[in-house]
């Protein structure tokens, strides 16, 4: 009994020796990293900072306070280049910055202070419009931090039905389209998103897209033409029947491409789609058209280049411009042969 108890004891000596030893050895860390310097982003700060050679400090810590008081914080391991505190108001916050060891031991703070950018979500919700289109609604916006947000509309569609629409972006200049809606004025609840969850005020904007029609052509006339055979007149091109057609010259002369006409509405139109249809079962005509348009039959705009099929059924080209005009003029750029013909024009808008 005697030598169990001098063990014991001797035992209790031993550990009280090795408590004191590891209590001397007690690891001391730097004062924080060295070198912080912080950069302001768009709802972030990015911090880098000088990493210690001391083999016991294995990360960063920073801490801060969210728009709760909450204290929230990220640990940053020696092999990041860069810390990126994200999720940030435009606000002044203090970040406390400290070192720790494996252990999570922290070392004293530093204290660095940042009021981030505005984040990006909400310099996206300062930029968006609703631009109304033919049967639709174009939804457009910029977004100079080139971050992931997104655009949400909340709108009835044209079976009366709520709806949302959700654009995903980190366009610069960004564009959406919702095209099921009716041509009636209807107020949209517009709002921006971050990946987080954050969300921007919503804005109501009233819009009402365009009813699109196909014009009358009671009034037209076509003013100027390239050339024309005998039995192929410009004045088919708007008789409303397809079984006529204006034919290039091809017997009297053989001009090459281009062919083109200029047709004058007499009053200003906005035009959405430009319609074509071939000569009935030829298919020897053109295989590329080009539009262009004008107010004042001097100053001209152009409004793109299409392929054109040899096929019977009417071809619609949309103008996604919208162009407000009063002069059409189609070109015919190329084909399989040196003519061309066209037996019907249309036109789409209001």
């Amino acid at each position: 009994m005697k030598k169990r108890m001098i063990k014991y004891i001797y035992g209790l000596l031993l550990l009280g020796f090795a408590t004191s030893c590891m209590e001397d050895e007690e690891v001391k860390l730097p004062d924080g990293p060295g070198n912080i310097q912080a950069e302001a982003g768009y709802g972030e700060v990015v911090f880098s900072w000088d990493f210690p050679q001391d083999p016991n400090v294995v990360f960063v810590k920073v801490t801060y306070q969210n728009s709760a008081g909450e204290n929230k914080h990220q640990k940053f391991s020696q092999y990041a280049e860069t810390a990126v505190i994200a999720g940030l108001e435009e606000r002044a916050y203090d970040f406390e910055i400290s070192l720790g060891d494996k252990n999570g031991n922290l070392s004293d703070s530093k204290m660095v202070s940042v009021t981030p950018n505005k984040p990006p979500y909400l310099f996206v919700a300062e930029t968006v419009e609703l631009i109304p289109d033919f049967g639709s609604v174009k939804v457009l916006w910029e977004n100079v931090t080139e971050r992931e947000v997104a655009i949400n509309v909340k709108y009835t569609d044209v079976n009366g039905q709520p709806k949302t629409e959700v654009f995903n972006s980190s366009d610069v200049q960004g564009q959406g389209e919702i095209t099921d809606v009716a041509a009636v004025e209807q107020t949209f609840e517009v709002y921006v998103a971050n990946p987080t969850g954050l969300l921007s005020d919503s804005e109501m904007i009233s819009v009402a897209p365009y009813a699109e029609e196909k014009l009358d052509k009671a009034n037209w006339e076509v003013i100027d033409i390239s050339a024309e055979e005998q039995e192929g007149q410009k004045f088919n091109l708007y008789d409303d029947d397809i079984s006529t057609f204006w034919h290039s010259p091809w017997s009297w002369s053989q001009p090459n491409y281009p062919h083109y006409f200029i047709i004058d509405l007499k009053e200003e139109k906005v035009i959405s789609r430009i319609g074509l249809v071939n000569r009935q079962n030829d298919s020897r005509g053109m295989t590329k058209v080009s539009f262009s348009g004008s107010t004042d039959n001097e100053n001209w705009t152009e409004l793109g280049e299409f392929d054109f099929e040899q096929i019977n059924d009417e071809q619609k080209f949309r103008l996604v411009s919208n162009p407000t005009l009063r002069y059409i003029k189609v070109t015919a750029l190329e084909g399989s042969n040196f003519f061309t013909f066209l037996a019907e024009v249309y036109l789409y808008g209001q």
